[in-house]
């Protein structure tokens, strides 16, 4: 009996040595807004689902495995992607989130505007999310645009979409404070440790332009979606984004990059070396 329990343990360790490895995968998850059913006019934007449409297309040229568009979220929605994305990552997979749509920073704290315009998304939880699910995340954020609460009324209060497993707390938000939030978006401030890097289109304190023709593209995007599709490490295509976006727009428009990722990731695929 001892023999066969130690034969059976044997062909037991066989089958898992010979079972073929999980493989790490890259997944991409992009969310765009237009506004175009919000109520208030004043929210509404021209090229952000143009944006992920490029990006998702310039994604698929390359080697991420998955590329997932979500448009017009409202704050379910928004919930739902997030929490499905969250859960298809594995221990070693690189997760990417790029969004295009209202961003605003209250108290250092970054938000997205859901399309009804009725509830925030904080930026914190996603990140952290990712990073506790994935190898490592990237996130790019085309949302700098300018701050279309301007008039107070009475003082409504903003729900905050809650992220499954977050342990950061998020205080409620009310109408006042995105009237008077920051121009643009501010530094993440807890990404020390983290295995994440954040690109945002513009600089801190600073806005990002939408596009002068509709459907046709931010000038952020335009670049990236170019970059992306080339043969170079994603540190290159940042700092060539970077440069171009700055003379595409005279300078008014300068990509900003926080973190790091403890290893060099290939979209495209490493750069062909000359056969010496």
């Amino acid at each position: 009996m001892r023999f066969l329990n130690w034969v059976f343990g044997l062909a037991s360790l066989l089958l898992l040595a010979i079972a073929p490895p999980v493989l790490a995968e890259t997944k991409a998850l992009l969310v765009g807004t237009n506004y175009s059913k919000a109520t208030d006019e004043k929210l509404r934007l021209a090229n952000p689902i143009a944006d992920i449409r490029m990006i998702g297309a310039a994604m698929r040229r390359t080697t991420i495995d998955e590329v997932t568009l979500v448009e017009e979220p409202d704050a379910d929605t928004w919930r739902s992607a997030v929490t499905d994305f969250a859960d298809s990552l594995s221990g070693d997979d690189i997760a990417v989130l790029y969004v295009a749509a209202h961003g605003f920073q209250v108290d250092g704290i970054n938000y997205f505007l859901s399309a009804d315009g009725g509830a925030l998304i904080a930026l914190d939880p996603l990140i952290q999310q990712m990073t506790e699910r994935a190898k490592g995340a990237v996130v790019i954020v085309d949302a700098c645009r300018n701050n279309p609460i301007a008039a107070v009324g009475e003082d409504e209060e903003f729900s905050v979409v809650e992220i499954a497993d977050a342990t950061r707390a998020i205080q409620p938000i009310s109408l006042f404070d995105l009237a008077n939030a920051g121009r643009g978006l501010s530094q993440i401030g807890n990404l020390r440790g983290l295995s994440a890097v954040v690109f945002f289109s513009t600089e801190p304190g600073n806005v990002a332009e939408d596009g002068a023709t509709p459907g046709k593209g931010s000038p952020f995007a335009k670049v990236f979606a170019r970059e992306i599709k080339r043969r170079q490490s994603l540190d290159e295509a940042f700092r060539r984004t970077a440069v171009q976006v700055n003379q595409d727009t005279d300078g008014r428009q300068s990509p900003w990059r926080q973190g790091d990722l403890p290893f060099n990731v290939f979209i495209a695929g490493m750069r062909s070396l000359p056969i010496p």
